[in-house]
């Protein structure tokens, strides 16, 4: 296992170490905002959401720039 700080996709410079990613042994990333598990992402690309609360402005930049998804797109994940 392995953790990365994620790089912003949105023209920012860093996320400050607010979000990260685990990589797991098995190859699978999981997404970290604040410490807290939002959402993995399989080996084939397949997505589960992990955070089922109402995620913050911050930790939807931080599920765009893994994944892409929108807010509308990561709260319609299973």
């Amino acid at each position: 296992m392995k953790m990365y700080d994620l790089i912003p996709q949105n023209g920012r410079k860093s996320f400050y170490g607010k979000a990260k990613v685990e990589v797991l042994d098995d190859g699978k990333e999981i997404l970290y905002s604040y410490n807290t598990p939002i959402v993995e992402r399989a080996n084939d690309g397949t997505l589960k959401r992990l955070y089922f609360a109402e995620p913050s402005m911050t930790t939807c930049t931080h599920v765009k720039s893994f994944c892409g998804l929108d807010k509308k797109g990561f709260m319609k994940l299973a």
